[in-house]
């Protein structure tokens, strides 16, 4: 089973990751546990092979050999939600 990542809801929309400086966030945005950044690496490009649709979105080639019988987020839209909250400093 993969591992589970962890959300904390707050009703602010500032969060401080890393140590840094508070930065705002996209509304709706929760505050990222330390846990999910490991996922914005080769899990957040598996899991957007799987989620995101190749017709409307230009993937890369590696998305061929991307096995969706899994995701590492629990589902795609907490692949979206993590994508779009915690990972974009990253990526």
């Amino acid at each position: 089973m993969p591992p589970v990542l962890f959300l904390v809801l707050a009703a602010s929309a500032i969060a401080i990751c890393d140590g840094a400086t508070p930065r705002k966030l996209a509304p709706y945005c929760p505050y990222c546990d330390s846990s999910v950044y490991g996922y914005c690496t080769d899990k957040l490009l598996h899991d957007a092979c799987c989620c995101l649709d190749p017709y409307e979105n230009e993937l890369p080639l590696e998305c061929k050999l991307a096995d969706c019988s899994f995701l590492h987020a629990n589902s795609c839209r907490d692949h979206n939600l993590i994508t779009r909250c915690c990972c974009n400093k990253f990526v």
